[in-house]
């Protein structure tokens, strides 16, 4: 995900309950082209809400919420579907309720679908015999349905006050793919771990803010590093928010270098996303290009007084 920081439920799951606003709703669209033809696609819709203490002096509270993840390649061809429950508990360390930690726990259904009666060769030869509109050998050993269970925990530490917001949040996900398979050769367990760091402050300039955001993510091997930030400029302010339109850079290390746009506009946040990728696809020189769209909205009163982020 090019804007990671923008469906946080993705990162730890810890977040559930984060933002200045009783609930939220965030989602996500990526779509990955190849050579102009759209291949892959992600959706990411997520919700979460905080569940206050019943006793007016206890200020901990629990967070709860959900993400569904949808990853489709070829138009549905192969596609996996994600659904995941999350809870995690907030405790303050101050009597201004303005620095917590959150530990948290979530559970993901994850369910994939194979389409094998779309995959066809409109020729091929099979075992010395030609043949037309003909389903490859290997594709027989796979299932076209399968689904499993896995476990994820975050653990989350926040700073949020008037003028800047600080975030740091690590999180392990403890994967079991759905084993599409019919051979019990290789393994489906995987293990993957996320580090990240949110930072936005506001200046003494008109309410500008200047925004951070670095992770690092770990899965099958292969480490991956997104840094960059943004500036924001006021717009359109009114007696309850601070609109702002955010301007940044990002770079995926090795990958792709990524200029995004992102609007705050009341309780609602919009981002827009471009991929220009450093190196290409395969070694058949397939030209990739990747957009994302980002949507989120607050709902509710807003709790605390604090700083409105980007990270909202």
């Amino acid at each position: 995900m090019s804007q990671a920081h923008g469906a946080a439920q993705f990162l730890n799951p810890a977040t559930v309950g984060t933002g200045v606003f009783a609930s939220r709703l965030q989602s996500n669209y990526r779509s990955q082209l190849f050579d102009g033809v759209s291949l892959i696609k992600t959706i990411v819709v997520g919700w979460d809400s905080k569940i206050n203490n019943q006793n007016p002096e206890v200020k901990n509270y629990l967070g709860v919420g959900g993400v569904i993840i949808s990853d489709q390649l070829m138009n549905g061809v192969f596609q996996t579907n994600y659904a995941t429950l999350n809870a995690a508990y907030h405790m303050f360390f101050d009597k201004d309720v303005k620095r917590k930690l959150a530990l948290g726990m979530g559970v993901t259904f994850a369910q994939s679908s194979l389409q094998l009666n779309r995959l066809k060769f409109y020729d091929q030869f099979n075992q010395g015999n030609f043949t037309e509109n003909s389903q490859s050998i290997s594709l027989q050993n796979l299932k076209g349905s399968a689904s499993s269970v896995s476990v994820s925990s975050g653990l989350l530490y926040t700073s949020h006050l008037q003028t800047s917001f600080m975030q740091m949040g690590a999180s392990a996900f403890f994967v079991t793919k759905p084993e599409m398979s019919i051979s019990k050769d290789y393994g489906t367990s995987s293990f993957r771990s996320v580090m990240f760091f949110n930072f936005e402050k506001e200046s003494d300039d008109n309410d500008k803010t200047f925004m951070l955001h670095a992770s690092f993510n770990q899965r099958s091997n292969i480490n991956q590093v997104l840094v960059g930030g943004a500036i924001s400029f006021p717009f359109g302010n009114n007696y309850e928010y601070i609109n702002r339109i955010y301007t940044g850079l990002f770079y995926r290390v090795g990958d792709a270098v990524i200029p995004q746009v992102t609007i705050l506009l009341n309780k609602h946040r919009f981002g827009l996303s471009y991929d220009f990728f450093s190196k290409i696809a395969t070694s058949a020189e397939l030209n990739r290009t990747c957009f994302e769209f980002s949507f989120s909205t607050s709902f509710g009163k807003r709790k605390f007084e604090y700083l409105r982020t980007v990270f909202d």
